[in-house]
């Protein structure tokens, strides 16, 4: 009887540390949540500032969208001058909406798990190149809402110098963690801009294609 009720105790015990551990974990989660959305609130209010109301010529000669498709291999990544400012040293290369689910986004240069705390990044690709790839975490107030998006929904980017560039949803997919491949198939062709998030297990990537309009 006594074996019975120390082993009662022991799972007890045992179990409301679980419970606290997880508190623990979810409490930190929360915090850590906040602190990543509001630097990036900050981020957001003083880089709005960087960039003018009213578009600035663009320095390159023509938009990659403007030449004949035949041309667009010889113009490549030249005609990107991918303008940039520099906020507390990281490098944004401007700022990104989603007015169907109420969202703006500074968007950094390159890509740290870092930076990824303080807003979406450029994973890879560039915008005149039609293959830019912004990723972001799950997190409350980032790419949360990602999976609310559906085809035909508005995407702007906006650079430095204000000008805006509306794309708009084509199609959303779920791509394994470990297909690398899969995020990069089919840029310039079905797509010319991608929006990735990790899924809560962070096993697959909740992937959005948008095109330009």
């Amino acid at each position: 009887m006594t074996a019975q009720k120390n082993k009662g105790r022991f799972l007890i015990v045992s179990g409301a540390v679980l419970i606290i551990a997880a508190l623990s974990l979810v409490l930190y989660n929360y915090r850590h949540e906040s602190q990543c959305k509001k630097a990036m609130d900050n981020v957001l209010v003083r880089l709005e500032k960087e960039i003018p109301d009213e578009p600035q010529v663009n320095s390159s000669p023509f938009d990659v969208f403007d030449v004949p498709e035949e041309q667009e291999d010889e113009v490549g990544e030249n005609t990107e001058t991918e303008e940039t400012v520099e906020l507390d040293g990281r490098i944004y290369l401007g700022t990104l909406s989603l007015p169907a689910v109420d969202q703006k986004f500074p968007v950094i240069k390159g890509w740290s798990y870092g930076d990824m705390n303080v807003a979406p990044c450029q994973y890879a690709g560039t915008r005149a190149g039609r293959d830019l790839i912004i990723c972001a975490h799950n997190y409350t107030g980032f790419f949360d809402k990602l999976g609310n998006l559906n085809s035909g929904d508005e995407v702007i980017f906006t650079d430095i110098n204000g000008n805006d560039f509306h794309y708009e949803v084509s199609y959303s997919e779920l791509i394994s963690g470990w297909d690398t491949n899969a995020m990069f198939r089919g840029a310039k062709e079905d797509w010319d801009l991608t929006l990735f998030t990790c899924t809560w297990s962070g096993y697959s990537r909740v992937t959005v294609r948008c095109v330009r309009k």
